[in-house]
């Protein structure tokens, strides 16, 4: 009897046993299911940065669309831009805000190509392939993207610079205003002085509900004309305007604004 008992005593520690290692196996399993997904979604994670604006097709080019550019900025940063060529005559330079890169102004760029109208797309430094030189201002970028597009002969150069692109596009005006330069458009520039060169035609875009609304009605106020000011419905910042319903209406704006 007693050696009967035992048995079944021996017989339940190991079935005690095999359920605990089942169970011990059961939580590495887990344990570790769950630290690969949670690595997996760490490194395919990308930096808010350098995501375009508009998640749509129009932003994804072949590469025989454009050519990617580099130049020395006067602070020795290394600026790449693309360069969408169609002519001479008139260039259009388009600086980008704080969560975008220059690929978010391809679709813009696409356009005016078919309007015969040139464009440099830039990435500023930190962003892309760009690296800053012995400072952190953005509108050295600015002024070496002008020299460059002088440099390759371009006779007319407009700006399209987006809330931080904005304010990067008026500290550079506000240390030079080159003569080639002859129209600037800025969507809720994001600081920055007034214009005051009465030989360079302006466009101030903005939402009326968001937060940048009386600092861009202050900058048209204070610029000198030729200018214009559009107020758009909503609360829509800068490029994200282009994510609205009045998305056409701003893009029709731009190319009718620059292309003239």
């Amino acid at each position: 009897m007693n050696a009967f008992l035992k048995s079944v005593d021996e017989f339940n520690e190991i079935n005690i046993y095999c359920l605990s290692k089942n169970i011990l196996v059961m939580y590495k399993f887990t344990f570790l299911t769950v630290l690969v997904m949670l690595f997996g979604l760490l490194f395919s994670a990308k930096p808010v940065e350098h995501l375009g604006p508009i998640q749509k097709k129009d932003n994804v080019l072949p590469d025989n669309s454009f050519r990617l550019i580099t130049f020395t900025t006067e602070d020795q940063g290394k600026i790449q831009g693309s360069l969408f060529e169609a002519g001479k005559g008139r260039v259009v330079l388009f600086a980008h805000g704080a969560v975008f890169n220059k690929e978010s102004w391809y679709f813009l760029c696409d356009l005016l190509r078919e309007q015969g109208i040139s464009s440099l797309s830039i990435d500023f430094r930190g962003y892309g392939e760009s690296k800053k030189g012995t400072s952190d201002h953005k509108y050295h970028d600015i002024l070496g993207a002008i020299e460059y597009l002088k440099d390759q002969g371009y006779k007319k150069i407009a700006i399209v610079g987006g809330s931080m692109g904005g304010g990067a596009v008026l500290k550079a005006l506000a240390v030079t205003i080159d003569k080639k330069v002859d129209k600037v458009a800025l969507l809720a520039a994001a600081g920055g002085k007034p214009v005051m060169s009465e030989k360079m035609d302006k466009l101030f875009v903005v939402s009326r509900d968001e937060g940048a609304y009386q600092r861009v009605m202050d900058l048209h106020e204070k610029s000198a004309d030729p200018k214009t000011l559009k107020v758009f419905p909503g609360s829509s910042h800068a490029q994200h305007m282009f994510k609205t319903e009045h998305s056409q209406n701003l893009v029709n704006l731009i190319l009718g604004f620059v292309g003239e």
